[in-house]
């Protein structure tokens, strides 16, 4: 018996599941092992061996009692009565799950991983909003299901079982998609046609389609933000899809289209590029009075009033704030 309870748990990690649905099969499998040690301390009994019967028959009774804790944490919503979990927690100094999940750092979905196409100063970005027609929307959910067949999307809630997703949307009063933050695309590209910025995303640049056409920038129109900046396609992730929120008593799961959030890099038209390193040895003068024309033009620009000349950043909703 404990041997094919082994096998199984072996087998087990084998398998991409959903950490909620793993820990219930775990669950029935405790109980099935638990009911293996009763059987046991009932035949050391029944053969004349009341010691160790007893023993085994204890120690199966307070796995059985833990196996009551998880059946009711992972089969239901409710709090299991008697629950001594927080003392032994206490006890041996450990943190609860929900208290670990607090002590790790939030990641931001679009800020942490780098795209292939660049890093970008995250002060020079704004995010994106894009319009699709129903053949541009179609490219979208079609790019969703090859993310998902090449496992490149999880539809898993983050691993978050029904508990945990119904005090998340009770405490954001938001809620909670399956592909939790949305993933970023492998490839996509900004192409402008006319006097439009068309978004193309894919698996690659081979099957690249386009997604949708780039409206506004930040808080302004995308024509108004291109006639002072430069702009270019700092991200592109993947969001929306199925997603469960609170009914009447109990979650419910609703399904939504995906969609694609981009966010914008820009630059000033005519903004001065990096200058190449000179020679320290050829050039040295010329390296000392481009240093000092640098520090010169900069100390002039701080003296001189804003508004001379300078254009206006990009209207951002912080901006309202400053002014």
């Amino acid at each position: 018996m404990l041997s094919f309870l082994d096998m199984v748990n072996h087998y087990l990690g084998y398998i991409n599941i959903s950490l909620k649905i793993k820990n219930r099969i775990y669950t029935v499998l405790g109980l099935l092992g638990d009911f293996y040690l009763f059987y046991i301390a009932v035949r050391y009994m029944k053969n004349s061996h009341p010691f160790w019967g007893l023993l085994i028959l204890a120690v199966a009774l307070i796995l059985l009692y833990f196996a009551f804790l998880n059946g009711v944490y992972y089969f239901t919503t409710k709090k299991a009565p008697f629950d001594i979990s927080p003392k032994i927690e206490k006890l041996l100094h450990m943190k609860p799950k929900e208290a670990e999940a607090e002590d790790k750092p939030k990641q931001n979905a679009y800020g942490r991983n780098i795209p292939a196409n660049g890093y970008f100063d995250e002060k020079k970005i704004l995010p994106g909003k894009l319009t699709a027609t129903p053949v541009q929307q179609q490219n979208v959910q079609n790019l969703a299901t090859q993310l998902q067949q090449n496992r490149l999307l999880h539809l898993d809630y983050s691993g978050l079982g029904d508990r945990e997703i119904m005090e998340q949307v009770q405490k954001d009063g938001k809620p909670v998609y399956a592909s939790g933050p949305g993933v970023l695309i492998p490839y996509f590209e900004m192409q402008p046609q006319g006097d439009q910025l068309v978004v193309y995303a894919g698996l690659n640049q081979a099957d690249k389609q386009p997604v949708g056409t780039v409206k506004t920038v930040g808080l302004q129109d995308v024509q108004e933000v291109r006639a002072k900046f430069d702009l270019y396609l700092a991200s592109a992730t993947l969001v929306g899809g199925p997603f469960k929120v609170i009914g009447r008593t109990t979650l419910i799961e609703q399904v939504n289209d995906y969609a694609v959030a981009v966010q914008v890099a820009y630059k000033r038209h005519g903004a001065a590029k990096p200058a190449a390193a000179a020679d320290p040895v050829s050039e040295p003068a010329t390296a000392t009075a481009t240093r000092r024309q640098r520090y010169d033009r900069s100390s002039a620009s701080a003296a001189a009033p804003a508004g001379d000349g300078d254009e206006p950043e990009p209207q951002t909703r912080r901006a309202r704030y400053r002014r």
